[in-house]
């Protein structure tokens, strides 16, 4: 015998407007086997490990001996013209 009558509360009854089955296959597939690494997350790895060889490949690159040479002329040939005008404003 109750003294007081307590009322369960209304279940809420949710229908969706749309129905997805590739989504809803999806949803099932991930409840059974857990969440799936997609193509994105393997082409991020992909393409961190390229990055990293191409900046070791920039980095042990030696620098070409004419590069060198082209900026040592350059170089010395300032300085002639530089201490060339010094040499005439005195």
């Amino acid at each position: 015998m109750r003294f007081l009558k307590i009322n369960k509360p209304r279940q809420f009854e949710y229908k969706p407007r749309f129905y997805d089955p590739q989504k809803e296959e999806l949803e099932q597939l991930k409840a059974k086997y857990g969440p799936i690494e997609g193509e994105s997350y393997k082409r991020r790895i992909d393409f961190r490990s390229a990055m990293k060889e191409k900046k070791e490949e920039k980095v042990s690159k030696p620098v070409p001996f004419m590069k060198i040479l082209v900026f040592a002329c350059l170089a010395v040939g300032l300085l002639y013209i530089l201490l060339y005008f010094v040499e005439k404003w005195q």
